[in-house]
């Protein structure tokens, strides 16, 4: 196709063909300092550390990784919003999920018996009040539980009517402690 097409003669000059010539030294005679140092073998890559201090925009993608990371944990450290805790050696977990119109809270308490001593949680009284809260930050329904807690995994169940309930406060009372768990209904 392109076969009678003469190619590599500067314009006006039919006789004489391009010459391409590739010289290293003088391709790089002209070039910058850094350049010359890496063709002769001068220059390392930067390793380690090293690499998030070297030069501005490392070090401004290092600092906000540092105070994402410390609002992060700060953030989580603060949060209200817990729905495990632990009160001596028992552990509370607060669950709350919505179905058919009602919704449905269970507390699972579990023992973490130290050493295998199963005498530690016999019939610990136990008083927890669920608070059932709506949109506009009301309480709209309350309910109160009192059982014992044994040396066994036990579920301390109750359910409400939605109404437009967006999370459970639960409040334990066990031994002299008081604490306050807090979940979000799952739909």
């Amino acid at each position: 196709m392109f076969e009678d097409v003469e190619e590599g003669y500067l314009d006006g000059e039919k006789e004489s063909k391009f010459h391409y010539f590739y010289n290293r030294e003088e391709r790089i005679a002209n070039a910058p300092q850094n350049v010359k140092d890496y063709y002769n073998g001068g220059m390392r890559p930067i390793t380690g550390f090293k690499v998030l201090f070297k030069n501005k925009s490392n070090r401004f993608i290092l600092l906000t990784l540092v105070f994402f990371i410390a609002f992060t944990w700060i953030y989580s450290g603060l949060n209200n919003t817990r729905d495990t805790c632990k009160i001596e050696n028992v552990l509370f977990q607060l669950q709350a999920f919505s179905f058919e119109e009602e919704i449905f809270v269970t507390l699972k308490t579990k023992p973490q018996n130290q050493n295998n001593h199963k005498s530690e949680f016999i019939n610990v009284p136990i008083e927890v009040e669920f608070l059932f809260v709506n949109n506009d930050n009301a309480v709209a329904q309350k309910d109160t539980i009192n059982d014992t807690i044994t040396s066994e995994e036990k579920y301390l169940r109750t359910r409400s009517i939605d109404y437009d309930i967006i999370r459970v406060d639960a409040k334990i009372k066990i031994w002299d402690t008081e604490k306050e768990l807090t979940a979000f209904v799952k739909r």
